[in-house]
C-alpha cells in the first residue's frame, strides 16, 4: 500500500519559517531540547520550514533540526531544502566534493524534504545526477526539484510535471524560491501526492501560472512601468509548463 501526504489547509498556517534565521533569533545558550521547544510553536504554525544544508555543519544546530523535524513533519509541516555546498565551511579545500560521511548525514534530510533546490554541480555531487526527474524518482517522497544551471536557467520537476525556464526569465533565484514556496502554500495540490508508485499530475496551466508569477520582476516603484514577463523562447510551454508527463 502506498502512502499519501496530507497537506495542511493553507488558510490555517503562515507561509514559511527559515530554520537558521529562527534559530539565530533564539537564545543560543539554551540546550537543544529547550531550543526545540522554543521554536516549535512558530514552526508548526507554518506550511514550510526552509532548511539549508549548512544546518548539518554544527553539531548543536543539527541536533535541534533533527528534533524539530521529528515533531514538525508529522504535524503537517513541509520542509524545503536548499543545498549550499561550500567545502570550506566543512573544513575541506575549495572545490572538494562532499565526503561519504557528509553524504550519509545529508541523505535523511533530503529524504524528508518536499522540495529541494540546488545547482547542477550540487545535484551531481549529492545525487549523482543533474536530471530533476531522475533524482525525484529515486526518492520515496517524490520531492519537487529545482535545479539551477550555471547560465541561470532552471530545470524543474513538480507534481508529475517537468520543464525548463531559460536564462533571464528568473532574475533572482532566491526571490523566485521565496515566492514559489508562498504560492505552493496557497496551491498545495500542485506538489502532488508523495509516496512510491504514485505519479500525480499537477494541473499544468495552474503550475505554469504560479512558476511565471514567481519569476516575474518585482513591482516597479511609483511613476515607473515594468513590462509583463515575456514567455517567448523559454523552452517549455509558456516558459514554465511542459506537456510531458512523468511516467
Amino acid at each position: 500500500m502506498t502512502s499519501k501526504t496530507t497537506y495542511p489547509s493553507p488558510d490555517s498556517r503562515t507561509s514559511l519559517v527559515d530554520f537558521s534565521q529562527a534559530l539565530s533569533e533564539t537564545a543560543a545558550s539554551r540546550m537543544p531540547a529547550a531550543l526545540t521547544e522554543a521554536l516549535l510553536p512558530e514552526i508548526t504554525a507554518s506550511f514550510w520550514l526552509l532548511v539549508t544544508s549548512d544546518a548539518l555543519i554544527d553539531a548543536k544546530e543539527s541536533q535541534v533540526l533533527r528534533m524539530i523535524l521529528d515533531k514538525a513533519l508529522p504535524s503537517g509541516v513541509s520542509m524545503a531544502l536548499e543545498l549550499n555546498w561550500t567545502p570550506e565551511l566543512w573544513g575541506l579545500p575549495a572545490g572538494a566534493a562532499p565526503t561519504p560521511e557528509i553524504l550519509r548525514r545529508f541523505r535523511p534530510l533530503a529524504e524528508a524534504a518536499q522540495l529541494i533546490r540546488c545547482s547542477v554541480e550540487e545535484a551531481e555531487a549529492f545525487f549523482s545526477s543533474a536530471d530533476p526527474v531522475a533524482i525525484q524518482q529515486h526518492m520515496a517522497q517524490r520531492p519537487a526539484l529545482l535545479i539551477t544551471g550555471p547560465a541561470g536557467d532552471l530545470r524543474w520537476s513538480i507534481g508529475g510535471q517537468k520543464g525548463r525556464m531559460d536564462p533571464g526569465l528568473v532574475e533572482d533565484h532566491d526571490t523566485f524560491l521565496a515566492r514559489l514556496l508562498d504560492k505552493l502554500c496557497s496551491h498545495p495540490q500542485l506538489l502532488g501526492s508523495a509516496g512510491p508508485g504514485i505519479n500525480a499530475i499537477a494541473d499544468p496551466d495552474l503550475l505554469a501560472e504560479q512558476l511565471l508569477s514567481a519569476a516575474a520582476p518585482a513591482a516597479p516603484s511609483a511613476g515607473t512601468h515594468s513590462p509583463e514577463p515575456s514567455t517567448q523562447g523559454t523552452g517549455s510551454v509558456d516558459g514554465a509548463r511542459s506537456s510531458e508527463r512523468q511516467d
